[in-house]
């Protein structure tokens, strides 16, 4: 009789997870192959689903760090990195239910429980979130701009490179700005300062807004160097005077001096004005929306 169990990853169960990953038509990788060792050890939100001893299916989660959490009151943030199986249909759907579940319970708790969330357009992905009672909470749009760049006529507030004693500043900023879901905690903005172009507008002496620009200066597959706005910011009490525009611009002037003229970007389809201000740029829809979904979970009573 073939035993079939469903239980936590454990690191010698990578082999398999990789093949499933490499080799099935329904899988979905939100990671780097080499990143899912470290999944392993630090998410505590991997499954696996073993029949006659192979592996049929797994479930990776992330949650983000606790101790980077702005307020006790909001829910902590729990990403799908990695998912895959060998089964079709409804016995796809069920599986990844049961998956999610054993996977969800290894993570730690949380005093305002969890906000669980994944970004796809597969198919066999969105019905097993679905099963598992996530919901469609908006989608991502696409953008990209080439040509051009006028200086710009008005200059709201004064700009200035970040520092590293600024990222505090910022993460609260961003707490006012976005709603859980889009919010970036320390870990994540101390990436950005390392990585990109932070520039930070002040206004009347404060942090207004933020944008931070990654230059990926390798080219594309026709070798055009691209750059990406990762992130544009603005304090609600500073929104409506012309700060994005302003930092918008100073990333595309920067783009352009060091040679790059197509800037790529994405904001929640749900989100207007950005889309207007991105327009008014000549920044054009690129691609197909991706779907987010979302699964906000109360703190577990054992």
């Amino acid at each position: 009789m073939n035993a079939t169990s469903i239980r936590p990853a454990q690191t010698q169960d990578l082999p398999q997870m990789y093949r499933l990953l490499a080799s099935g038509p329904r899988s979905f990788a939100n990671v780097g192959e080499g990143d899912l060792p470290g999944l392993l050890q630090e998410s505590f939100g991997a499954a696996v689903q073993v029949d006659s001893q192979a592996i049929s299916g797994f479930v990776v989660l992330q949650q983000e760090d606790l101790t980077e959490e702005l307020s006790a009151h909001a829910p902590v943030r729990v990403s799908l990195r990695a998912a895959a199986t060998k089964y079709p249909g409804a016995k796809a759907r069920r599986q990844f239910s049961a998956l999610f579940e054993c996977a969800e319970e290894t993570l730690p708790a949380w005093s305002a429980g969890q906000l669980f969330y994944a970004l796809t357009d597969q198919g066999w992905l969105k019905a097993g979130l679905t099963e598992a009672g996530f919901k469609h909470h908006d989608s991502i749009r696409f953008y990209e701009r080439s040509g051009p760049v006028a200086q710009p006529q008005h200059q709201p507030a004064h700009l200035r490179p970040a520092t590293h004693s600024d990222l505090p500043h910022l993460a609260r900023l961003d707490e006012a700005a976005f709603e859980p879901l889009w919010r970036m905690g320390l870990a994540e903005l101390g990436r950005l300062y390392a990585d990109c172009r932070l520039e930070i507008a002040v206004r009347d002496g404060q942090k207004a807004g933020y944008a931070a620009l990654d230059l990926q200066t390798d080219g594309d597959e026709h070798d055009q160097k691209t750059a990406q706005l990762v992130r544009l910011a603005v304090h609600p009490h500073a929104q409506e005077l012309g700060i994005g525009r302003q930092l918008l611009m100073s990333s595309l002037l920067y783009a352009h001096a060091q040679g790059i003229c197509r800037v790529l970007l994405n904001t929640q389809e749900s989100n207007r004005p950005s889309q207007r201000l991105y327009e008014s740029m000549q920044f054009r829809k690129r691609g197909r929306t991706v779907p987010v979904f979302v699964k906000r979970m109360s703190i577990r009573r054992n």
